[in-house]
């Protein structure tokens, strides 16, 4: 169907020639909406701008400061909108739009219309002067999101429009430094900037500003030196308006400094409640922005979490190139959305980000989004340069061998051996993430941290969602089975009859209990569900036991069934209760999450760095490591010290700088610069061996409940031939 003239009289379009209108109606769809049909919504990939064909189409947002969404502006026939686009490439949409009327709307793909404005257009002026004006459209729509924009009609808007100068920062670039002149106000358009101060060196965070905030207008009307630096914390889009535009601005509404102020106390006020709330680490809480770009974040409740590896198994085992795409280490964060003190572990994995980092550096178009935001690799695009690996600031894309074999680099050129792999969600895998489904104890999860943590929604002005999604509950199973393995129990073998009804069921719930290793590793269901069964089975198998056997070992094959499979069952125990109790005890004293393999560097990287904390420091610094810290550090039964007063690492760091402090008694406190991280690294270096025996301890049980359990399997078979046999 050849498009109406109405979307071709649209002012971006009204320069193209024939063919770029062939090209474009190739590339995009006029698509017919029903009155309160939604064309796009918020979250989804900015890639295309529309013009209504035939009726009427509404966009909305909700307002800095308001709850509910508000109509920015009505487009008619022959008007665009959704130029969002063109502002950040690669960027997801923040407004929503809905037809008001029964509409037709043409949709047009920004790349093919850029492509064919520069070829059909014939100067480069006009190429300019079309890109300008949907920048400026699409700014003016964001500056209808502000809060203060409610007092601004549109010829004011458009004065605004006139002054404002567009500035991209990339992650970590300074907007401005502490102590420099205010020259402008900034409106952040896009992305986070941090908000902070540098004392004595150190830096320290105040707050964060996102889209719609407003920033640097404090010192405006005084002139006044900066008393904050502002950092972009990921890619950023800020609107800079000259203080003397501004401020001729504000003077012609009244009481429009305050209003803005007013807004950001209430976010700052939100920040400073949050960041208490959270209880994260410096290091988390400086990267909130990932917290905010994360449409799928994976985490980890740590108490629940028995570091059994299935998590990473099961992301390896899901993908061809056996390759896992999860790796257990990572930064953690306490939240009111998990039960007690236990914190969240944010392992590295793709989080597939709004605005991903690692998309806009590919050279072959090989990292792409879909529809739902979902963001993807192309192997057969890939070349393997890294590029993608490299931009991701949480190194959640790593570099494998190609499935095609070692020869590929010849075969393509310009192709590498190696291809870069990330998350993809498990797609095409009905249950979903392997990592998720396979997890014992149903700590993982996949989420929108602005949803499911409550903390970060306060922190970025988000409404609160769900909350973290809660495993099921093993004790209604497990209380259920007790009363049949009684039952069983109270029914005695006496009889020929008996001894084969109570041997049969006996023998079904040990072959039904090593079944569980077979469902884990070749079926990988949604593995919680299947733990329960067998906790539940293994009671009833105790049960069923006692009926058949009673309590006489027999010195002979029978005796060799009974005692494996008593171990069996005491090594089951055991298990259930570590993963009951030590997950919890040993998430209070790891600092961050570490493998296994991890802890040795870690030790040597602690004791490196408390050399490095003692150069140069004080002799009353040194003298007390040397007589407090140090051995408190080193002492053999300090770890078990620890554990047994069940304080966390930031418990015991006050509880041993209390200590110091009465040792000292307030002298030499001016030469004490530096104690609170040496405090800091002997606490830690204290419990890297209650950290290695708690991890031991998790593990050690199931290779001995495993061995026990196959020795069982063997001498049933035996039993059972036998007593077939000489019956």
């Amino acid at each position: 169907m050849t498009w109406p003239e109405s979307v071709w009289s649209a002012a971006p379009l009204r320069p193209l020639d024939a063919r770029a209108r062939a090209e474009i109606e190739a590339a995009g769809a006029l698509r017919s909406f029903a009155r309160g049909e939604r064309v796009f919504r918020a979250g989804q990939p900015a890639d295309a701008f529309f013009i209504v064909a035939e009726g009427r189409v509404g966009v909305r947002a909700v307002r800095r400061g308001e709850v509910e969404t508000t109509v920015l502006r009505e487009i008619a026939e022959g008007e665009s909108f959704g130029e969002e686009g063109s502002l950040r490439p690669g960027g997801t949409r923040h407004l929503e739009a809905s037809a008001l009327t029964e509409s037709r709307v043409a949709e047009i793909p920004l790349t093919v219309f850029r492509r064919a404005l520069a070829r059909g257009a014939g100067s480069a002026e006009l190429v300019l002067r079309q890109e300008r004006a949907l920048r400026r459209t699409a700014t003016r729509d964001v500056l209808r999101t502000l809060a203060f924009a409610r007092h601004v009609d549109a010829r004011e808007l458009d004065t605004l429009l006139d002054a404002i100068e567009h500035v991209d920062l990339a992650r970590g670039e300074l907007l401005f430094r502490e102590g420099e002149a205010a020259t402008h106000v900034y409106f952040v358009a896009d992305g986070m900037l941090q908000i902070q101060t540098e004392d004595d060196g150190k830096i320290r965070v105040r707050a964060y500003v996102v889209r719609g905030d407003a920033l640097g207008d404090e010192e405006l009307a005084t002139g006044a030196p900066r008393t904050v630096s502002a950092v972009a914390s990921g890619a950023a889009w800020v609107l800079a308006i000259p203080r003397a535009a501004f401020l001729a601005f504000a003077r012609s509404r009244p009481g429009l400094l305050d209003a803005v102020r007013r807004v950001a106390e209430e976010r700052e006020d939100a920040q400073h409640a949050a960041a208490g709330g959270m209880l994260t680490t410096r290091h988390v809480f400086k990267d909130l922005y990932r917290l905010q770009v994360a449409r799928s974040l994976l985490v980890i409740d740590e108490g629940s979490c028995v570091r059994c590896g299935h998590c990473a198994w099961s992301c390896a085992a899901s993908h061809d190139d056996g390759v896992s795409r999860l790796v257990r280490r990572g930064d953690k964060i306490l939240t009111r959305a998990t039960t007690g003190d236990d914190p969240l572990l944010v392992p590295s994995s793709c989080q597939h980000c709004d605005n991903p980092a690692c998309m806009p550096d590919c050279p072959t178009g090989a990292v792409g989004r879909d529809p739902r935001g979902e963001v993807f690799i192309r192997e057969d695009l890939c070349t393997g340069c890294g590029n993608c690996a490299k931009g991701c600031p949480w190194d959640n894309i790593q570099m494998a061998p190609r499935r095609a074999g070692g020869d590929v680099a010849e075969r393509a050129p310009g192709r590498t051996k190696d291809v870069a792999v990330k998350c993809d969600l498990c797609k095409g895998r009905s249950g979903g993430p392997a990592c998720v489904a396979s997890c014992p104890t149903g700590a993982i999860a996949r989420v929108n941290p602005a949803e499911a943590l409550p903390e970060v929604g306060a922190a970025l002005g988000v409404r609160p969602g769900s909350l973290l999604p809660r495993a099921s509950a093993a004790w209604p199973a497990v209380v259920g089975a007790v009363p049949v393995a009684i039952a069983l129990t109270l029914h005695r073998a006496t009889t020929r009859a008996s001894y084969v009804w109570s041997g049969g069921v006996a023998a079904a719930l040990l072959v039904a209990l090593a079944g569980y290793a077979v469902v884990k590793r070749a079926i990988r269901p949604r593995l919680r569900g299947w733990l329960i069964a067998h906790y539940a089975l293994g009671i009833a198998a105790v049960g069923a036991v006692i009926a058949h056997a009673g309590a006489h070992v027999p010195p002979n094959v029978a005796g060799a069934l009974q005692l494996a499979f008593w171990g069996a069952a005491a090594s089951g125990v055991f298990g259930a209760v570590v993963y009951r109790v030590l997950p919890t005890r040993l998430s209070r004293v790891e600092r961050k999450g570490a493998l296994p393999e991890d802890l040795p560097e870690r030790q040597r990287e602690l004791d490196e760095r408390t050399f490095v904390e003692l150069t140069g420091k004080s002799e009353v610094l040194k003298t007390v490591w040397a007589r407090i810290l140090r051995p408190y550090a080193h002492s053999p039964l300090g770890p078990a010290a620890l554990l047994a007063s069940g304080r966390s690492l930031g418990d015991e760091q006050r509880h041993l700088r209390a200590r110091i402090e009465r040792v000292l008694g307030g002298r030499g406190e001016s030469k004490l610069h530096g104690l609170d991280g040496l405090v800091r690294l002997a606490v830690e270096r204290r419990s890297l061996p209650l950290q290695r025996a708690l991890q031991a301890a998790l593990r050690a049980w199931t290779p001995l409940h495993i061995a026990l359990t196959a020795i069982a399997l063997v001498l049933l078979v035996v039993h059972a031939w036998l007593a077939t046999r000489y019956r």
